[in-house]
């Protein structure tokens, strides 16, 4: 079926699971006008379509396709890396990251895509054998969980399949993360049973064997979804914390 502005909005209207009904009362129109908008029987004006995807979340990037396949302009912009109006952003993450040191921290896009990472990070990554992935997922999936420098590696496959999982149905089922959180879940069949996974833990860490010893670390993440422009929007900044003592004096916080 070719894609119309009329279906993307459907698609999403079902994603978000609105019937028309609910969707109309929630905007205050008619549930026909929804249904005309839908059908194509009816030209959606920019602020309808707007007014729709605000409501119902969708992402930037989906937001440009509805309009342009209307007839309108983009809301937003989707630039070049190098352009100089993104010069303040990039810079912002570089600070946000280096000043993060001496622990790691690593910037991700929307399909989990290493874009930049601390030298802290990068020496994580080194010792975990990522250092030649350019992608996270790829990394863990080609990892081998009975060798892995992860000692608790399922619990932690499996927090990084439930934020996959809730990307995906945010995002609308991008085709690229599905396949990377099929692969990922496939590859935890085998290991289903090799760590107990209490999900009323307070906070769940990471626990590394690295070189010079045991270190756990526990994350939060920085999303960048108030960035204007399409790409960088989707980036995701990690930072990566101490989540004891030991890793703690491993990893002084002043020189």
């Amino acid at each position: 079926m070719k894609e119309t502005v009329g279906t993307i909005l459907k698609k999403w209207r079902k994603q978000r699971r609105y019937s028309q009904l609910l969707l109309a009362l929630e905007l205050d129109v008619s549930n026909k006008h929804i249904s005309f908008i839908e059908t194509g029987k009816s030209k959606p004006s920019q602020s309808m379509i707007i007014r729709i995807a605000t409501f119902l979340n969708l992402p930037k990037r989906e937001i440009n396709q509805a309009l342009n396949l209307a007839g309108y302009a983009p809301l937003y912009s989707e630039l070049p890396i190098n352009d100089k109006n993104l010069k303040p952003v990039f810079d912002a993450i570089e600070q946000m990251i280096e000043s993060h040191m001496p622990y790691p921290a690593i910037v991700l896009d929307q399909n989990w895509n290493v874009i930049k990472a601390n030298v802290s990070a990068q020496t994580l990554l080194v010792e975990l054998g990522y250092e030649g992935e350019k992608n996270l997922i790829e990394a863990l999936i080609k990892d081998k969980p009975d060798s892995s420098k992860i000692i608790n590696w399922y619990e932690v496959v499996s927090i990084v399949l439930s934020r996959l999982k809730q990307e995906i149905n945010l995002l609308g089922n991008p085709e690229k993360l599905i396949k990377l959180e099929k692969k990922l879940s496939e590859r935890t069949l085998a290991y289903a049973d090799s760590d107990v996974f209490n999900e009323l833990e307070a906070v769940i860490t990471s626990k590394f064997n690295l070189s010079k010893g045991e270190y756990s670390f526990f994350s939060i993440m920085a999303q960048l979804g108030t960035v204007q422009d399409v790409a960088v929007s989707e980036y995701k900044v990690e930072l990566m914390f101490p989540a004891d003592e030991k890793t703690k004096a491993y990893y002084p916080s002043s020189p």
